[in-house]
């Protein structure tokens, strides 16, 4: 799954490209408007603008069984969600819009986005680790410390939540995870806690009234082997075994719900 720490902050594999990529053409930007003006800053930043909310807005309008039952959550934006057609053309509107009056600013706008894209590409390769696959024996037990047979897992696309009763947004998402878990059919949901005993999970599960079939991983090997630097996480594994995606943070039922759809 991978990823970047910086300090107490981390940063999925998905997003840390996306911020060190803005930062660059930030920096960059400022650096050229020294010569060719204030225009180059304004142009950047309502490239920004456009590229988020144009992005935001498709996902929302593809992914809109997914917000239907919570429309506030089209706000949240943090939990992910933003379609990359729909971004590149924000962004290319609002360029068009801003560039097309004055030439003299191409050539820096450009160069501007060379760095950015170089700089997305970089930390790209460096987050996103190797290909993952399946752990070849994943010692996983249920609460009453049976293992867990691998025909649960194997040969069929599944999703992994990895989570934890402290992890306050592990339970800010547990409750939509949950009933997503029932409804689903096709692609089972497992819910591996990481390093807590059976006692402490059942009272967390009973204490919220959540009905799951938690698993335990108590050497939080699952984490260590996915790479994952943080709680909660959300591994999409297609049928073969692999990596399919991954979600660092709590999630939103659209981007849970867009992601099991890739899979089937």
């Amino acid at each position: 799954m991978g990823g970047l720490s910086l300090g107490p902050l981390v940063f999925s594999a998905e997003r840390a490209p996306v911020l060190a990529a803005i930062l660059v053409a930030m920096l960059v930007a400022g650096l050229l408007a020294r010569r060719v003006g204030a225009a180059l800053n304004s142009w950047l930043l309502s490239a920004l603008v456009a590229t988020a909310l144009l992005g935001r807005i498709v996902f929302v309008a593809m992914n809109w069984p997914g917000f239907a039952g919570t429309p506030w959550t089209i706000l949240a934006f943090w939990q992910g969600g933003f379609d990359g057609f729909g971004a590149a053309a924000g962004g290319a509107l609002a360029s068009l819009w801003h560039l097309r009056r004055s030439q003299r600013l191409w050539l820096p706008a450009l160069a501007t986005l060379a760095c950015a894209a170089i700089t997305w590409n970089t930390v790209h390769q460096l987050a996103r680790g190797g290909d993952m696959g399946l752990p070849a024996a994943m010692a996983l037990t249920r609460l009453d410390g049976s293992a867990v047979p691998a025909s649960d897992w194997q040969g069929k696309p599944i999703v992994i939540n990895l989570w934890a009763s402290w992890c306050p947004p592990c339970r800010r998402e547990m409750p939509m995870m949950a009933e997503v878990a029932q409804q689903e059919t096709q692609v089972p949901i497992l819910f591996v806690n990481q390093g807590e005993g059976p006692e402490a999970i059942r009272r967390y599960l009973a204490q919220e009234g959540i009905a799951i079939s938690a698993l335990q991983d108590p050497g939080m090997q699952m984490m260590a082997h996915f790479q994952t630097m943080g709680l909660p996480a959300t591994l999409f594994i297609n049928r073969d075994g692999k990596l399919r995606a991954g979600h660092m943070g709590e999630i939103s039922r659209a981007r849970l719900l867009s992601r099991i759809e890739d899979l089937r």
